[in-house]
């Protein structure tokens, strides 16, 4: 289909269709003593080759996760990984990490039998077992993290954004574990905002997201938004909620897809994917056609992390995802091969350097990488193009405004006067406005769950 499907940019279309901006801020915090050591403690143990706590058969996805972890924020209750091989990651991957990811971290994992049959050395058990509950007494030890206490002065900066760009007071902080969402939804309510945030994950079985599920199907009980689906019913109930009454939605990489967040312009990028694709998923959400306001991007960044430092560079800079009107996300998002192997080359970077000149060897290596792939294909897309239409085609085909407007103004008096013919004594109809206020079901409607509401009775012609 490559001949016959061009793909439209939207910076293509700006003499037609009105697009906000992007602000971009990046919001920097500075771990305690206490939690830059757990990090390099455990960071450190995880780039050991062999070692009893982390399964064999299960050791890059295991080490995955838990790097995620690291660099987020959860509550304390630390597991014992030695304690039992199988139940450890098991339950580590109740988050809503990228699907994608986790599975090629399994794919990839390498099965290692003879480390099952070698017979364990008990006292390299031990030493280990108490190697990790120190890590435990260190964990325990932090109750409230540099990351999640920044957290509060961006909200506000944030909504002073807003304030002076007349935008509501919303802000959708994107996590990448149900941990670190369920910590900031405690910490959050602990500090003012008690009653003004809403959860959306996965699952979206939370004590409070059932109470809003439960409170919206009374609200639409027997009306034709109900569908039936508790995972659908429960997804509109969440962003409902969040349009109508919260302040605040804290989601996963669930709420990344097929969520439309128009009516909030403040994107919090609290945990960041090493995926550029999954980061333009979610500022898409807000950043959208129908958004009135610039869009306020706000990313976090570990300033003592040298890893984070040049993944944020990356995605800014190469990948220009934050800022402007679009950023160039539209020409070298479409050129990369893959965002997949994009975060699995940045793990694998995470996994093997151990110091900051390595760390920044390997970064400009695959900054290379991309920068001529990017460029090849980049170059075979306008050579595609060049060889089946001529250099003009742009202008050959590009409708002018007037022209456009013209037609849907000729499609809408269609489409009103087919409402006054089919609707003749069954509505009241208002031709200033193109509106009208339907009095009684057309003849062949059945509506069986009593009387039309005042809301489905309303109809504006493009509603209708």
């Amino acid at each position: 289909m490559d001949e016959f499907v061009h793909r439209t940019l939207r910076k293509q279309v700006l003499e037609y269709v009105p697009y906000t901006e992007r602000k971009a801020y990046t919001y920097e915090f500075e771990p305690s003593d206490d939690e830059l050591r757990l990090y390099y403690l455990v960071s450190a143990y995880l780039q050991r080759i062999e070692s009893y706590g982390v399964p064999a058969q299960q050791r890059h996805l295991v080490t995955l996760v838990v790097r995620k972890l690291l660099a987020s924020s959860h509550s304390g209750g630390t597991q014992d990984p030695a304690a039992n091989d199988e139940l450890w990651p098991e339950g580590m991957l109740d988050d809503d990490f990228d699907d994608e990811l986790l599975e090629a971290a399994e794919e990839s994992a390498e099965y290692e039998t003879s480390a099952l049959e070698t017979p364990i050395d008990l006292d390299r058990l031990r030493g280990e077992i108490a190697e990790l509950e120190q890590y435990r007494e260190l964990a325990d030890r932090i109750h409230e993290d540099a990351k999640a206490t920044a957290l509060l002065p961006a909200l506000e900066h944030g909504f002073e954004r807003m304030a002076s760009r007349g935008a509501e007071r919303k802000a959708v902080i994107f996590t990448e574990s149900c941990r670190t969402q369920e910590y900031l939804a405690s910490h959050l309510e602990r500090h003012g905002y008690a009653g003004k945030i809403a959860l959306f994950s996965g699952s979206n079985n939370s004590p409070g997201t059932n109470a809003i599920y439960q409170r919206w199907l009374d609200e639409h009980k027997g009306t034709d938004r109900v569908t039936g689906s508790r995972a659908v019913d429960a997804r509109t109930a969440i962003i409902d909620c969040f349009r109508s009454d919260a302040e605040i939605l804290i989601a996963t990489e669930a709420a990344a897809e097929g969520v439309n967040l128009q009516f909030c312009s403040l994107v919090i990028n609290y945990d960041l994917p090493w995926n550029p694709q999954r980061v333009e998923q979610r500022i898409g959400r807000c950043h959208r056609y129908g958004q009135k306001h610039d869009v306020v991007v706000i990313n976090f960044l570990n300033r003592k992390n040298e890893a984070d430092k040049r993944v944020l560079e990356l995605l800014s800079h190469k990948f220009q995802l934050f800022d402007g009107l679009f950023g160039a996300s539209d020409d070298v998002l479409g050129s990369i091969e893959s965002g997949l192997d994009i975060e699995k080359r940045i793990a694998g970077i995470y996994n093997e350097c151990r110091d900051p000149a390595e760390i920044q060897a390997a970064f400009d290596q695959l900054q290379k990488e991309l920068e001529d792939d990017i460029a090849k294909r980049m170059g075979e897309t306008k050579e595609k193009l060049f060889a089946h239409f001529d250099a003009n085609i742009h202008d050959k085909l590009k409708l002018r405004h007037e022209e456009a407007q013209q037609q849907l103004d000729q499609m809408s008096r269609m489409f009103w006067s087919l409402s006054q013919h089919i609707l003749t004594g069954c509505a009241e109809f208002a031709p200033s406005n193109l509106t009208f206020r339907l009095e009684m079901p057309p003849a062949g409607y059945r509506h069986t769950s009593g009387p039309l509401s005042v809301g489905q009775q309303e109809q504006g012609v493009g509603a209708s």
